[in-house]
This record gives structure tokens, sequence and C-alpha cells, in this order.
């Protein structure tokens, strides 16, 4: 039985619905779910990408990156409460509620469009060019297509296989970027990292943009919220953790990339393996490729998915999207409707295989928009919802969750604007996917929703 809130006039009216669908399963411990959220931050943006904004910026593409992860770093302490106040299914989505719930619905639509017209083809593809380095007369499109199929099937058998497969895969990632790391330190050669801001002011902020994504993952990585074990503990944990190993690990990899090679030749080469190949070799190098590359762009498909379903699930249980993508399999407990949905629309946008930037400004419009309301939300929590501020376990005070709020929102907005200008047509597609939320939620509205507070009461 679901408790369903609905708000009539002043007063709250709550109503009784029967589920019958399978349930979710509590299978996550904090190794596994710290595995998942580094698996959804290290993913092939990191290959590709920052071969990508090393072309805006030059050498000091790891200053860009700190620029980018300046507004993630701000919103972990409003994620964290809200996280140990309030864990759930699209936690993001439900956050997003706390501050309006048109641009909640608003932002989901974004979001969800954003997944598979730009998030999963862009990684799918970017396996596929990682694998053409070891076996060169691979088919691009085909091969991604093949690597996300895998993913869909093993999601749609169970979240406990894919957190395994996710601990296993992370577990090689990291070694790989240590085999990149530590003989890259050495053959760094100072020529190679002056002039330092080629792009100048704009290429720099462009490139910090465009990097946004690469931290942005452990923010999604809560999205599982119904399925981790000692939720209120164990999500904040892990994105602590995690974002702090995948933040050191991303400057580091980062310097290496452009101090090992002059930064034309790497931004003209496409991936890390350009620089690689620099002073990696034989069996390292196609470790690195493989352990590095290819599992980093895995993970993140593996993970996407994953969220992606439990997305359209819980919108789906708030009317806001067709009612039969709520059902739960009974047998492997997963959103099997939701996944395949998914699926089939990255196919389709891998035939149309349109270009890797475009669907990268797409995945980070959908990130940026998503956080920004979460961040407002969480900004207006101690007034709006009192009861759930003063019982969240990681409690900062007023002032302070203001602070990196706001301005991680204003820093937030100032990197869509920015993409927005560079990509007018990938803007476009996000904006109209969050006019038709708002429309269907001016339709549905009078509807009964499962709100933030409801899906998980006090005990």
């Amino acid at each position: 039985m679901v408790i369903i809130l609905r708000k009539t006039g002043k007063d709250l009216v709550y109503l009784e619905i029967e589920v019958t669908r399978g349930k979710l399963r509590r299978e996550l411990n904090l190794v596994t779910l710290t595995a998942i959220m580094i698996g959804l931050n290290i993913g092939g943006s990191l290959f590709v990408l920052t071969a990508i904004a090393a072309g805006f910026t030059g050498p000091s593409l790891f200053i860009a990156q700190i620029i980018s992860a300046l507004p993630i770093l701000l919103a972990v302490i409003p994620y964290l409460t809200l996280s140990s106040a309030l864990p759930t299914t699209c936690a993001n989505y439900q956050y997003a509620k706390l501050c309006s719930v048109p641009l909640a619905v608003a932002g989901w639509w974004g979001l969800f469009a954003a997944i598979p017209f730009g998030g999963l083809p862009l990684f799918a593809i970017s396996t596929a060019k990682l694998l053409m380095v070891l076996i060169p007369d691979l088919p691009i499109i085909g091969t991604a297509i093949i690597v996300l199929t895998v993913f869909f099937v093993l999601n749609v058998v169970g979240i406990k296989a894919t957190a395994y497969v996710q601990l296993g895969t992370v577990a090689l990632l990291i070694i790989a970027l240590f085999t990149f790391i530590v003989p890259g330190i050495p053959a760094i050669e100072a020529k190679n990292l002056t002039p330092l801001f080629t792009g100048g002011a704009m290429g720099l902020i462009a490139a910090s943009a465009l990097l946004y994504t690469l931290l942005a993952g452990a923010l999604f990585g809560i999205e599982l919220g119904d399925e981790v074990k000692n939720a209120k503990v164990t999500i904040p944990r892990a994105l602590i953790i995690s974002t702090a190993i995948v933040a050191a690990i991303y400057l580091l990899t980062e310097i290496v990339a452009v101090g090992v090679i002059d930064w034309r030749t790497f931004a003209e080469g496409g991936t890390l393996s350009t620089s690689a190949e620099v002073f990696l070799s034989g069996p390292l190098l196609s470790f690195f490729i493989i352990g590095g590359g290819i599992l980093a762009c895995v993970t993140t498909i593996n993970l996407t998915l994953t969220a992606a379903g439990r997305y359209a699930l819980v919108c789906a249980e708030d009317r806001f999207f067709p009612r039969f993508f709520s059902s739960v399999s009974q047998r492997f407990g997963t959103p099997h409707w939701g996944l395949t949905l998914v699926y089939g629309l990255s196919v389709i946008t891998l035939v149309i295989n349109p270009p890797l930037e475009a669907l990268a400004t797409m995945l980070n419009f959908g990130l940026l928009f998503m956080v920004t309301i979460v961040l407002l939300g969480a900004f207006r929590l101690p007034k709006t919802h009192p009861e759930v501020y003063k019982r969240t376990k990681f409690r900062f005070g007023r002032k302070t969750l203001a602070i990196t709020s706001l301005t991680a929102v204003g820093i937030n907005i100032f990197f869509m604007i920015i993409l927005a200008i560079a990509l007018p047509v990938a803007a476009l597609i996000f904006v109209s996917a969050g006019v038709i939320g708002i429309i269907i939620y001016f339709i549905r509205r009078g509807q009964p929703r499962l709100s933030p507070t409801d899906r998980y009461p006090e005990p």
C-alpha cells in the first residue's frame, strides 16, 4: 500500500492507492554505493571530453577542471543535508519538488531527454572509439549499440548484479588510471605547459562548462535511495568518499594528459590514449585503454541506465509520465519498461549519430538544470520544511546552507548560458523537453502524487 498526498486548498488529503507491482530491493551497502558513484563520475567523459576541452583552453585544462568542480563541491553540503534526511528513489527529482513541482517536472523531462539523446550515446560511442584502438576495423555505431545492449540486459536482471559488476569494474578502472598517472608524472615536460592559457578567458570558461559533467556524477548516485541499506548514513558517506577520490584522480590525470604532449596533438587525438602512447606501450598501454578508457565508459553506461529506469518509474508514479512505466518486475525487482524506453531511444540516437559535442552539451544541460533546482530546494528547506531540516543527520547551519546553495546556483546558471551560446541547437532541444514537462504538469496537476517527505516518512 502506498500513501499519496494531495493538497486541496488548505487541507491535505491522504489517498491510499493499492500498487500491484514488484518492489525495489535494498541490496546496496557503502562499498557498492561508493563504487556506483565513482563509476558515474569517472566515465567516458574523462577520456573524450578532456581532449575537446583542451582544444578550448590548452595546458590550463586542469585549471578548467578546478573551476568546473567548484559548484559540485559547494553542492555537496546541500546534498548531504537532503540525502541524510530523505533518501529516496529518483532523489534529485524528489528534492527538486521542495523548490517547485512544475520546475521539478520540467527538470525531469529535460534530464530524461538528456540521457538517451546525450549521455548514453556519448558513452557508447566513446567505448566503441576506444575499442577501435585495439581492433581498428570495428564498425563504430554497431559496436556502440552492442555495448549498450549488454548493459541494458544486465540492468533488467537486477540491481545486485549491476552493483557487483560495477564494484569489479571500478576497481580495475582505478588501477588502470594509476597506470597512467604514476609513470606519466615523470614524463611531464615543462614546455608542454606553456603558454598556460592558450584560449584566453572565454576558452577557459567554455572548457569549464564542458567539463561540468565529469564530477557531477556522484550527485546522481543518490538516485537509488530505496535500494540502499541504512540509506540516511550510507548515501552521505558514499558521496563524500567518491567525490574526494574522483577529484584527486581527475586533476592528476589531466596534468599528465597535457604535460606529456603538446596540447594540440592531444586535442586532435581525441582521447587520453593519445597522451598514454607517449610513455606507455605494449601490455601496459592495452591495459590502460581497456581497464581505463573502456571500463570508464561502460561503468557510466551501466549506472546511467540504472538511474534512468528509476526516473521513468517515479515520474510515472506521479502521473506526469505514462503510468505504464511505473511497473517493477516482480522477478528481478527492476523497472524494466522504463529501462526499455531509455535503451530504445538511445539506439535511435546512435543511428542518427550526432556530433559528440552536441551529446555532451545535452547531458550537461540536464545535469546543470536539475542540480540547480535541487539546490534552490535545499536553500528553502529550513523555512518550508523545518521538520525535515531538523531530522537530517548531516545538518549545517542555515547560513552555510544558503551560501553554498546560492553560490553553486549562480555558477550553474552561468555555465548554462555559456553552453547555450556555444551550442544553441542542444539548448533548444533541452528547453523544448522542459516546456513539454511544464505543459504536462498543468494538465495533470489535479492527479494525486507522492511528495518527497511522504516517500520516506519518519519511522
